[in-house]
């Protein structure tokens, strides 16, 4: 009897450690989610804690962590997609857990990028569409990924290619977010930045770009720990019918 209850006890620990398992992956890190806001610089569209910049507040914003995955890799409106290697869906749980420890925002009004005087159509897109939110004037994208590589002309080409099939962390935009017309705007005032910055020759320096995704996930050792249990168990019963028999 009491054997068949330490087998019982056995494999009920490893179950539960199975389970556990299971169930963390979907369980968000608050404090991780702190930093992963902004480290994938979430906080530059949404605000450093969820009340809103560029874009609409995200905190009190009544979505479930499932539905936040959803808006993040088949996005609404402006917003860019993020695929499963620049941001996972734990990452995005983690977060999620973090913002609902934040209090909803009592109001909120976009944040505006000054434009110039005459913007163009171009200027006038790149803040329309947040791109500003990451890059701001260009000044420093520009001076990083062009003049330091002794790159002169930005066309549509060019353009196209990063917001369809961005190199490196930067997020896609697809055909019904920004035209391909638009990208022939944005590229017409990225060409002028470009040749203000070269211009000026200022010293380059990195622009603020999405950081590095992935990376190692904080996991809980729980699960294992119950597993582990378990199958000592299991064998420390295994073991003892043994001997007897011998």
């Amino acid at each position: 009897m009491l054997r068949k209850i330490w087998y019982g006890a056995a494999v009920v620990m490893i179950m539960l450690g199975m389970m556990t398992s299971v169930a963390s992956a979907d369980v968000g890190d608050a404090a991780r989610g702190k930093v992963l806001w902004e480290a994938k610089l979430c906080k530059n569209c949404h605000g450093a804690n969820g009340e809103g910049a560029y874009a609409g507040p995200r905190a009190g914003d009544g979505k479930s962590a499932d539905e936040w995955v959803k808006q993040v890799r088949t996005p609404r409106a402006n917003m860019p997609a993020f695929n499963d290697v620049q941001v996972s869906d734990q990452e995005i749980a983690d977060m999620w857990t973090y913002i609902q420890t934040q209090p909803k925002p009592a109001s909120f009004a976009p944040k505006q990028f000054p434009l110039s005087a005459n913007a163009s159509a171009g200027e006038q897109l790149v803040a329309q569409k947040r791109c500003v939110a990451c890059h701001g004037d260009y000044s420093g994208t520009l001076r990083f990924r062009f003049v330091t590589q002794g790159r002169t002309t930005i066309d549509t080409a060019t353009v196209l290619k990063q917001l369809r099939t961005p190199a490196q962390n930067m997020p896609m935009f697809s055909a019904e977010q920004v035209t391909d017309e638009q990208a022939a705007q944005i590229a017409a005032y990225l060409q002028t930045r470009l040749d203000a910055v070269a211009a000026a020759g200022s010293t380059a320096s990195a622009p603020n770009t999405l950081p590095v995704s992935g990376g190692s996930q904080s996991a809980s050792t729980l699960p294992w720990v119950l597993v582990l249990i378990g199958v000592a168990m299991l064998g420390a019963g295994v073991l003892s019918k043994s001997k007897r028999a011998a």
